[in-house]
């Protein structure tokens, strides 16, 4: 049987005014959660805000349910089943809600002035929602919208349940999701039970990964302590953490009135250590094996050695790229992502090195480190026992077997990565854009920070006759060879064979590096 995708409004109201007749309310606290029971059976509060108009005010808030991609053969496919919740008034939610696709189900919820009669609280409801149609040629996302009206009427200790979206066989496949549930909780301010609050403290063994409190992202988990949540309402909560290839640990915990609840997580199994200081982690999403790299905390990624056409043919791409010719390389590993600032004070702590001038926007942890120059990225890369990649070595991440003009595929996706044409024009931080990824799982080679390669720049490559083995670019230059684009590019700029140089003295804001090292189990060849 079809089933479609439901969103219920409960309206629950505590210890309202009994008699009939009483006057309207002078002010009528009111709390959202947003609960979805999944496929499987379980129910989990997504998102929750709360409000306290005075007499003759109302409220109003966003939320959002799942996050979209172009699909060729449906029209759209899911890549999760994220949400969030936020006030109408704050800051745009598309911005804080960190979306790397395009919401799925968007719903505006304006309260109008509440009253009191009787037993049952009433509020005036307008639900403005958007539901996901497909998306246009120019990539941008198409919406049906609906807007439904009504009389809420809350009885004394019940609920009222008001249907909004019945789900498809589609949305339940894709979601993994039977229904959601808003449900509204309402008492007159200075009458009946107030919600309690307490804190979470929590800690991975993993920094950096995506914190998931009752399936809404809320931080990221950090090298230097454990993350406060504050205002975390009492009772049990889900506590997710997930790294940069999807790898989840999770649990349920109690948290009280004014207490702080202590939770860890572990996400590495306990998988010892090479003498490389390497942790195996198994295989990711993409087929790529992946390792920990004890000394900062990196992921890095096994890049297996091949043959692949460098450059651009002689219709496509700038000068500096041609001629294309045919290169083959050893078998590597490469960071999963660009070096972060979490990363970085680790090694300025063991060498004292400084980093001359940070970025405006700051160093959180989480961000790609930048403003570093070539010999800071190198000293980094030694440090960790590796080495900058060479030009050849990290196209042959971004480009594949098959030499492909973007790290997915042929055709530019603005969604998939932090771009000029499709990020928030902003650093966000390293990893956060999944579907931004490589035929071996390796993130955020297109954007994000423009990467330092070991190699000397020369515009265009020197002719040859027959595949090259391990290049290392010119013998001497005036500038080094940066790949990748930044967060400020253009798509064309962050193609795979697209190239620039730059001095080596230069610490531009935009300019980060990612490191690669020797593998010890094969050289590809």
């Amino acid at each position: 049987m079809t089933r479609r995708l439901i969103l219920l409004v409960v309206l629950a109201a505590a210890s309202v005014l009994a008699a009939r007749g009483a006057p309207r309310a002078e002010a009528v606290w009111t709390r959202l959660e947003l609960v979805e029971n999944s496929a499987e059976g379980p129910a989990y509060t997504r998102c929750q805000l709360e409000a306290t108009p005075r007499k003759g005010q109302g409220a109003g808030w966003r939320l959002f349910y799942g996050e979209a991609r172009v699909d060729a053969a449906s029209g759209w496919s899911a890549i999760r089943s994220s949400s969030g919740c936020r006030p109408s008034e704050s800051e745009p939610a598309e911005m804080t809600w960190g979306l790397t696709g395009s919401p799925y189900f968007v719903v505006d919820i304006s309260l109008g002035p509440a009253s009191v009669s009787g037993r049952e609280i009433h509020m005036e409801a307008t639900f403005s929602i958007k539901k996901l149609t497909g998306f246009a040629p120019d990539g941008s996302p198409t919406y049906e919208p609906s807007i439904e009206k009504r009389t809420v009427r809350v009885p004394e200790g019940s609920s009222a349940v008001v249907p909004i979206l019945v789900a498809s066989v589609k949305e339940t496949d894709e979601f993994r999701v039977r229904e959601l549930l808003l449900k509204f909780r309402a008492h007159v301010s200075g009458a009946g039970p107030r919600v309690e609050y307490g804190e979470l403290a929590v800690t991975a063994d993993v920094p950096r990964a995506e914190i998931f409190l009752d399936g809404g992202p809320v931080g990221r988990t950090s090298a230097e302590g454990a993350v406060i949540l504050t205002a975390v309402r009492t009772g049990e909560r889900e506590v997710v953490v997930r790294d940069a290839s999807g790898r989840e640990a999770r649990t349920v915990t109690r948290v009280g009135k004014g207490r702080r609840t202590a939770v860890a997580l572990t996400l590495l199994k306990g998988a010892p250590a090479s003498t490389e200081g390497l942790r195996p982690l198994g295989p990711n999403p993409q087929g790529g094996e992946e390792f920990w790299r004890d000394k900062d905390g990196a992921i890095v990624v096994r890049i297996p050695g091949g043959e692949f056409q460098m450059g651009s043919a002689e219709a496509e791409g700038e000068a500096s790229e041609r001629p294309r010719h045919a290169v083959r390389v050893h078998g590597f590993l490469m960071d999963k992502t660009e070096v972060t600032w979490g990363q970085y004070r680790r090694f300025q702590s063991a060498s004292g090195r400084s980093v001359a001038k940070p970025p405006i926007w700051g160093t959180p942890e989480a961000l790609p480190v930048s403003g570093v120059s070539w010999d800071d990225a190198r000293a980094f890369c030694e440090w960790v026992g590796g080495r900058l990649p060479t030009e050849a070595e990290w196209e042959r991440a971004a480009r594949g077997d098959d030499s492909r003009t973007y790290p997915w595929g042929g055709t530019f996706a603005p969604w998939r990565c932090n771009t000029r044409d499709g990020g928030p024009h902003a650093p966000t931080p390293a990893g956060a854009y999944p579907d931004c990824v490589s035929e071996h799982g390796v993130l955020d080679l297109a954007g994000s920070v423009a990467e330092w390669c070991s190699d000397w720049y020369k515009s265009g490559y020197d002719f040859v006759d027959g595949p090259i083995e391990n290049p290392l670019g010119p013998e001497a230059g005036t500038m080094r060879t940066v790949r990748g684009g930044t967060w400020m590019s253009a798509s064309f700029l962050v193609r795979g064979a697209s190239r620039l140089g730059s001095e080596p003295a230069w610490n531009g804001p935009m300019l980060g590096f990612r490191c690669v090292q020797e593998d010890r189990k094969t050289d590809g060849r």
